[in-house]
């Protein structure tokens, strides 16, 4: 009886261990409010995407932070306690302020206030405009005093790079650090918003990219930012954003896209998440914006303010307004599906993650070793050959792409690339005139993959040519097949 257990907890344990393996939790840093489904982006949280919960908080509004700069390492002077006494002493009254006719700004010695700021200030009970100086010099003070919706995990020097929505400085916590400690670029201008009414240039859109630099984007898409993450750290303003001559109606500078997010990908673009669903292409080099798709299958009133990678081609999305999940969509199919277990998770007006769309995945000393081994999926026709050597079917083998087998006559037929340029490849499947027949996008991100391309049902027998066509529309490979 012991006998017969043995290979049964054998079993088990093994099966525990997949299991374990592949419920790995999907982790990724938030923006969010105190509590779930509230406003205010305040606080910092390392969640669970699978399960929308807290793993590890980062930053809580009502902790004490050391606040440092990031040039110096000195404490930063605060702004309300070095406000002029001069103009202090001065009272200048809020209602004369709001009712001016021109739209301008009111400069102060330090920020500028705007006529939204202004209201909100008066409702809470000031009555000049002195107060409502240190009033707002004490949310400037404040690391997220007032709200953040873009923050970019910089995982080699363990830093979480973050703006405020509506103060143009660039900040960064440090992950590393013992006790809690937040720096400052102070007096660095980082982009051109000037308060909280100047919706068009807040930034709530910032990844790191392959490059190692930090990029982030204004609403309006009319500055790109750049900011290095060495010990020199540079920022520059990259200029506007041009939009592709394909993109029809589908521009990045619409407003009804404002929000959003940005990931990066292996081959150092940026892909623009905007808050409406629609997906942007970005071009470092030459700062066009190419139209890739609107995220289809998400519920109604979902927008997408967080996204991050999860691996491959598949992207995460949060939403700032619904607690109902999180989802996830591909970047080529533009299809998404909740991802999240739970019924509610933290909204959040961001997410970041470590992972760049379409990189390679690192392969330890065993898996190297079997690199040259192809696992096909098991299916009732290999069941037979479990125990016996497994016979290859023929392969017709071109730049480094191969299919098989050759004749076909399961209905099926595989492709398999090897060290084939990471990126888009549409699989063709055509009549001996040329004629399409049918078509499968796919994409390639790995040393060497294996795709399955199903034959339609009311294929017949006879000669067929298949393509394969890069993103840049060349034929990367072309071969004629027999069907039996």
């Amino acid at each position: 009886m012991k006998r017969k257990l043995l290979p049964l907890l054998a079993a088990t344990l093994f099966t525990s261990s997949l299991f374990a393996q592949k419920t790995k939790p999907i982790t990724g840093y938030a923006i969010t409010a105190p509590q779930k489904g509230q406003t205010g982006w305040k606080e910092v949280r390392l969640v669970d995407i699978s399960t929308g919960e807290e793993l590890q908080p980062i930053y809580r509004s009502a902790d004490q932070v050391e606040i440092l700069n990031a040039r110096t390492g000195k404490p930063v002077v605060k702004k309300e306690a070095n406000s002029n006494n001069t103009s202090a002493r001065k009272v200048v009254n809020l209602d004369d302020e709001l009712d001016r006719k021109d739209a301008r700004p009111v400069n102060t010695q330090v920020l500028s206030i705007d006529a939204v700021q202004l209201k909100r200030l008066k409702d809470n009970g000031l009555t000049n405009l002195a107060m409502a100086k240190n009033e707002w010099r004490s949310f400037y003070d404040k690391p997220f005093g007032t709200n953040s919706a873009a923050c970019a995990y910089d995982k080699k020097h363990g830093r979480l790079y973050y703006t405020p929505m509506s103060i143009n400085q660039l900040r960064f916590i440090d992950l590393k650090s013992k006790t809690p400690r937040i720096y400052y670029f102070e007096d660095e201008p980082f982009g051109f918003v000037t308060g909280l009414g100047d919706i068009e240039n807040q930034i709530p859109r910032m990844v790191i990219a392959s490059d190692g630099n930090g990029y982030a984007l204004s609403n309006d898409a009319n500055h790109l930012m750049r900011f290095t993450t060495d010990k020199n750290a540079k920022i520059t303003d990259l200029g506007a954003l041009t939009d592709d001559a394909n993109n029809a109606n589908y521009s990045v500078h619409n407003r009804a896209g404002y929000g959003g997010d940005m990931i990066a990908d292996a081959s150092g673009n940026l892909y623009l998440v905007t808050g409406n669903r629609n997906v942007f292409k970005i071009s470092i080099a030459n700062k066009v914006a190419t139209y890739q798709g609107t995220i289809k299958g998400l519920p109604q009133g979902f927008t997408t303010n967080g996204a991050m990678v999860e691996e491959g081609s598949k992207v995460i999305v949060c939403s700032s307004q619904s607690t109902i999940g999180y989802y996830r969509f591909d970047l080529v199919t533009m299809q998404a599906e909740k991802i999240s277990r739970s019924e509610t998770v933290f909204n959040a007006s961001d997410l970041a993650n470590g992972n760049l769309a379409f990189e390679k995945a690192k392969k330890d000393k065993k898996e190297k070793r079997r690199e040259d081994v192809v696992v096909e999926p098991k299916t009732q026709e290999t069941d037979v050959a479990v125990q016996q050597q497994v016979v290859q079917p023929e392969i017709i083998s071109k730049s480094n792409i191969a299919i098989y087998p050759n004749p076909v006559t399961t209905g099926a037929i595989k492709l398999r690339f090897t060290d084939q340029p990471a990126g888009r490849y549409q699989i063709q499947f055509l009549d001996i005139n040329g004629q399409l027949i049918s078509k499968k996008d796919i994409i390639i991100h790995n040393h060497r993959q294996v795709e399955e391309f199903r034959l339609p049902a009311f294929v017949t027998k006879g000669t067929y040519v298949v393509n394969v066509i890069s993103d840049a529309n060349r034929v990367s490979y072309t071969e004629k097949i027999n069907v039996e």
